[in-house]
């Protein structure tokens, strides 16, 4: 393979690729490939590493197999010639020259023990080690021993791409650490008991949880409609429950609460609309101004008996007394359908005023249904 001479076209259009690949990461593979090529490399690995836990981040690799990219990342990335050596010139692209001899990587573990037998024999390398905040970015292209090594030029072009290599890694670090904070609070949203909503000011859906979407699902006084935009069963409770939305825009006012009646006579849904906040609304959900709370009192949420157990020290018997109390069935009720005499529930009850601190059936069920045992959205089985 003859080593080309990278042109300034080819270095713009591959500085605009980074960009692009930072803002959306399936590009990385197709930018590294490029770049090779550019290059005149064989193989290429970009990669960040955190500085405080040491793990790795492998952005990309160019004709490593998964195996080989898999041994980089759990052993010889440790024990890599050129990275640690590359790191005492922070931004500089460098040779293989400037960092070893070929008869010192030639008896390296990085060489015999990973290159030869994992990646055709990779000899001669230009790359950098360069920081992007709390962690270290890698890039590095390679060639086969037999290729020849790479150029001044090739050390120079590099160079070039460096300080936009090294921005669209940290805007990659970003946008990730804000993909995740996203998903765990959307992860949050779905464990809750409640219905939540999160909408635009004309009241189009942006996100509901799991509860929410089994209230919208039935259109039972409150329903999606064909772009998803909330609808009430009633043109008036729509118009309110809009105009509590359409509040929400002005940071002094907005919000409010409203009853969603139901064509099919159950008691009617009630709705709890909120601001959603600037945090969450720039950082969970971009377009979403409210958020609307759904409760159906027709619904019945589950205890769940292992958190009530495990909480109040509860036996088996009495954390199911207690989950059938909360279920809204009587003493009465739960002795018939458990064949338990009304004497042992009694005694069980007695129980669980000792370990909850309450004394009366009424203050029981108060304390169990403000606690973690309701905490989780768990739907009733189909």
């Amino acid at each position: 393979m003859a080593l080309v001479d990278p042109s300034a076209d080819d270095l713009e259009r591959a500085i605009a690729g980074l960009y692009d690949a930072a803002l959306r990461p399936e590009l990385w593979t197709d930018w590294l490939a490029s770049t090779t090529r550019l290059m005149g490399g064989h193989t290429s690995l970009a990669m960040a590493q955190n500085i405080r836990s040491g793990t790795i981040d492998l952005l990309s690799a160019h004709n490593f197999s998964p195996e080989a990219m898999a041994l980089y990342g759990q052993y010889f990335h440790q024990h890599d010639l050129w990275t640690k050596r590359s790191a005492a010139r922070p931004m500089q692209a460098t040779l293989s020259a400037d960092l070893c001899t070929d008869e010192e990587f030639a008896q390296s573990e990085i060489y015999n023990d990973f290159s030869r037998p994992h990646v055709g024999s990779m000899f001669y390398v230009v790359g950098s080690v360069f920081p992007t905040g709390d962690q270290l970015g890698v890039v590095g292209f390679q060639n086969p021993r037999n290729v020849g090594p790479f150029g001044r030029r090739h050390a120079k072009a590099l160079q070039q791409l460096l300080p936009h290599l090294r921005r669209a890694i940290v805007m990659r670090t970003r946008i990730k650490d804000l993909e995740t904070e996203r998903t765990a609070a959307l992860s949050a949203l779905d464990s809750v008991m409640h219905g939540i909503v999160l909408v635009t000011r004309d009241a189009h859906l942006v996100h509901a949880n799991r509860a929410a979407m089994t209230i919208l699902e039935a259109r039972d006084g409150i329903s999606l409609g064909p772009k998803g935009i909330l609808f009430a069963a009633k043109p008036a409770e729509t118009a309110a429950l809009r105009r509590l939305i359409d509040g929400c825009a002005r940071p002094a006012s907005g919000g409010g609460v409203v009853r969603l009646s139901r064509p099919s006579g159950a008691r009617s849904i009630e709705a709890l609309v909120t601001p959603l906040g600037p945090l969450g609304r720039g950082e969970i959900s971009g377009r979403a101004l409210a958020m609307v709370f759904l409760r159906d009192p027709e619904s019945k949420p589950k205890p769940a008996p292992a958190v009530l157990r495990d909480l109040y020290r509860l036996t088996p018997g009495e954390a199911r007394l207690a989950a059938d109390l909360l279920s809204g069935s009587s003493l009465q009720e739960i002795a018939e359908a458990r064949r338990l005499s009304r004497e042992t529930l009694r005694s069980q009850l007695q129980d669980l005023f000792r370990k909850t601190g309450t004394n009366r059936q009424a203050a029981l069920i108060n304390f169990l249904a403000t606690g973690l045992a309701f905490a989780l959205h768990r739907p009733e089985p189909g």
